[in-house]
């Protein structure tokens, strides 16, 4: 463990010396400034504007850093021989692996919360009472970003090809949004066509169900809609989903020769 969180703040403070993140942030705060102009088209509902459109960027930032980093860290330093000097050392390949990953989403949660942070200031600054939902909604916000990194970090080992990850997993990520559809055309056509139907049943056990934790279509709800949050199915969930893909990728990755 104890070198599993030393793997995980190295890699910490190299992405935060990582160029990419830092246009991450840029990007993000001009997105976010632009929302704010998106919301004087619309007067009536600005501010309920600048809450979804700083809520959808915040994630989106935060998933494009999470999946690249995932894709890119582990190949990048396979390529560059660096692996060598950490795993000439008593390190095992899954802490090696788990402390990489760690690290980055530590970085991931850290530009995210430094968003979230600025965009709930622009709205208290247009009038919006902060409300509890807001955190319930960036909490799977970021369950979103875990899982998903999870699972590029497993597709960037088993094709060893950083674009082909990044593709898949981008992919992946879209029909996790419609999973509930995918589930319930599954079980209303499944019956009478049940070879059509095979491959969208497998999808729907394999892709994670990213809906799950879109808390942010719901906050236009009365307030108090915090305590219908099952918070505790989504760490459950969210967990084993990472768990799953983190041994998968350790797998692989016991496999690889150095």
């Amino acid at each position: 463990m104890r070198a599993v969180l030393l793997l995980a703040l190295n890699s910490w403070v190299e992405n935060l010396r990582n160029r990419f993140f830092g246009l991450v942030l840029a990007f993000a705060g001009t997105v976010l400034y632009l929302s704010m102009l998106l919301g004087l088209l619309a007067s009536d509902q600005e501010v309920r504007v600048l809450l979804d459109f700083g809520l959808g960027f915040i994630e989106l930032m935060g998933l494009v850093g999470a999946v690249y980093g995932a894709s890119t860290v582990v190949l990048r330093e396979m390529e560059s021989k660096t692996v060598y000097m950490i795993l000439t050392r008593p390190v095992e390949r899954s802490s090696y692996l788990l402390g990489r990953y760690l690290g980055l989403m530590l970085s991931v949660g850290g530009a995210m919360l430094i968003m979230a942070g600025a965009h709930v200031f622009m709205l208290v600054l247009k009038g919006w009472a902060f409300r509890p939902d807001y955190c319930w909604a960036f909490l799977g916000a970021f369950l979103k970003v875990l899982v998903t990194g999870s699972l590029a970090l497993f597709l960037a080992l088993s094709t060893t090809s950083a674009l082909s990850a990044l593709s898949i997993t981008m992919i992946i990520w879209s029909l996790g949004h419609f999973l509930p559809e995918i589930r319930l055309m599954v079980r209303r056509f499944g019956s009478d066509s049940t070879l059509l139907m095979a491959p969208l049943q497998a999808v729907s056990w394999v892709i994670p169900d990213l809906q799950l934790f879109n808390l942010r279509d719901r906050l236009d709800l009365p307030a108090g809609l915090a305590q219908c949050v099952p918070v505790g199915s989504w760490l459950v969930y969210a967990a084993g989903y990472c768990c799953v893909w983190l041994v998968l990728s350790s797998a692989l990755f016991k496999r690889k020769e150095f």
